[in-house]
């Protein structure tokens, strides 16, 4: 069983979606409908069912590509989406946090948080799926694989960081955002990205 295809992956997605649109649409359902458990499942089965996608169809070019060539092409885009994750970054409001941001109002009754929202749930689903189709979280577990001989491992580590990183959004996001800037989480993530990306062209990865 190859563990570094799991916790290659789970590392990369769980640091690269911190502060990502992905968590931004979490921390909103959670304000907008005060749901916190069906905003959790919704966007949890979303993240999963697009992984499971990224996963599968990563196999299959493993298949079809030589090792080496597949790598280079992994490497390289992840420094490209490095790169994008950078620009944003560099557009983010200069030591705005997520949750100012957002101005999500924190003092909501718990009577309220408890109930069951089917609204809540399949709109954050529908919500987390389309925008997760061809985003750089689908296309990183696409190209990882591509590169380990392990898609249900690959395919486990994505799913297992996207839930956690919904988890932190929903439960612990609003204090996580309320101390962390969100240019330093994009910068954390495109430095993730591209030391990942020039790994895989050395073959340390």
């Amino acid at each position: 069983m190859d563990w570094n295809a799991l916790f290659s992956t789970l590392g990369l997605i769980f640091v690269a979606e911190l502060g990502d649109k992905t968590q931004l649409a979490v921390i909103t359902q959670t304000c907008k409908f005060r749901r916190p458990w069906p905003v959790f499942l919704g966007a949890s089965l979303a993240l999963v069912l697009v992984t499971l996608i990224g996963a599968l169809v990563g196999e299959l070019l493993g298949r079809l590509i030589p090792p080496d060539v597949l790598r280079y092409i992994a490497g390289a885009a992840f420094v490209v989406m490095g790169g994008l994750i950078a620009r944003e970054a560099l557009a983010a409001p200069k030591g705005e946090t997520l949750e100012e941001e957002l101005d999500c109002p924190s003092d909501v009754p718990d009577v309220v948080k408890s109930r069951w929202s089917w609204r809540a749930f399949g709109s954050t689903l529908g919500l987390l799926f389309l925008a997760e189709l061809g985003d750089k979280t689908q296309l990183s577990v696409l190209t990882l694989a591509g590169q380990f001989d392990s898609p249900m491992l690959v395919f486990a580590g994505g799913a297992l960081a996207l839930v956690l990183v919904t988890a932190l959004g929903v439960i612990g996001g609003q204090g996580l955002c309320r101390v962390i800037p969100e240019r330093l989480l994009l910068g954390i993530s495109a430095v993730a990205f591209v030391v990942i990306g020039l790994l895989m062209i050395l073959g340390v990865l």
